[in-house]
């Protein structure tokens, strides 16, 4: 499969028939974007080189960026090495919005792509809360190498429209599962001799881990990439954002935490100041920003400031990489 022989994008329904045509697109080789918990994904076998080479390509990544590697519970440990804390992990958090870097298993009947790995020795691997993905895992029975689908460095889409006007004509197919609940990229956790540090704040927080008594240690591989989301400059809408701004500037949008102000041209990510809702919305009220920002001929964002707890940690470190 070719991109520029691409010509057209299906467009698929969510239900078994639309899964089953994704299914035999991935089995292909082909590229298919679908809906996870967090944010769109752009799916490929992740055991077929050829096809994370496509994925690489579509969204201009980075070669060094690795992927995020999804399969079903069943079969995780068959990619990945086993030991004590992954396993109390993926009993307490999985299936759900956590990425965990382990150490690749040599021997498995799953032969993952050394591109999909950037070259290294660990994986990043995740097995996804949302129906949609979970079908389509079983029914290619093949683990999935999905990405967030944006294009690299840009604002990532929560939004089945936002995906098919930026990837209609560039991948085989849609899978149209409305918006996603969760709106930020899944919990990164590096577990290095027995220590955890969070490489990528998410949904599953800080206090989470500890509220469960893990130990957390500070992350010391910050100039090395050894997982996605790392990259400093990233999540960019193309409008140059502002961060803890109280008052907008004359002919600046604004988007709030808390009800909008009178007078005031922007949106709120959300009006009874609950965070979750605010990471659900942040990237959706960042493209809408965008492409008013066009019509209002308007040089900026400003952003109100957000509490830094629980969510808002992560929501805080998109929006400082996307800052950058």
């Amino acid at each position: 499969m070719n991109i520029s022989k691409i010509k057209k994008t299906e467009i698929l329904s969510n239900d078994d028939d639309g899964i089953d045509r994704a299914s035999i697109i991935i089995k292909s080789g082909g590229l298919v974007a679908l809906p996870t918990e967090t944010v769109y994904g752009l799916g490929a076998d992740a055991t077929n080189a050829k096809a994370v080479e496509l994925i690489f390509k579509v969204k201009g990544r980075p070669a060094i960026n690795p992927l995020i590697i999804h399969i079903d519970k069943m079969n995780i440990f068959e990619i990945a090495e086993e030991n004590e804390i992954a396993q109390d992990l993926s009993s307490k958090f999985w299936p759900g919005p956590l990425t965990l870097i382990l150490n690749k298993k040599n021997k498995s009947k799953y032969k993952i792509a050394k591109n999909a790995l950037a070259g290294l020795s660990t994986i990043a691997v995740r097995v996804p809360a949302h129906p949609v993905f979970r079908n389509l895992l079983e029914k290619s029975n093949l683990p999935i190498a999905c990405p967030s689908a944006n294009f690299s460095g840009k604002l990532t889409l929560t939004r089945f429209e936002d995906v098919l006007s930026s990837f209609s004509g560039k991948i085989d197919a849609i899978i149209d599962g409305g918006p996603c609940p969760i709106g930020l990229e899944s919990t990164i956790i590096n577990i290095e001799n027995k220590n955890l540090s969070i490489l990528r704040p998410g949904k599953i927080t800080e206090e989470t881990f500890l509220e469960n008594n893990y130990v957390l240690k500070k992350n010391k591989s910050k100039n090395k990439i050894i997982s996605p989301g790392q990259l400093k400059s990233h999540y960019q809408p193309n409008t140059p954002l502002r961060m803890n701004v109280e008052k907008p500037n004359k002919n600046e949008l604004l988007l709030s935490f808390g009800p909008l102000p009178k007078n005031t041209i922007g949106i709120s990510l959300s009006e009874v100041f609950d965070l979750n809702e605010a990471a659900m919305n942040l990237y959706s009220s960042l493209a809408d920003l965008d492409e008013l920002a066009l019509v209002n001929n308007s040089k900026s964002i400003a952003i109100n400031h957000i509490p830094n707890e629980g969510i808002g940690i992560a929501i805080n470190d998109r929006l400082k990489r996307a800052c950058n």
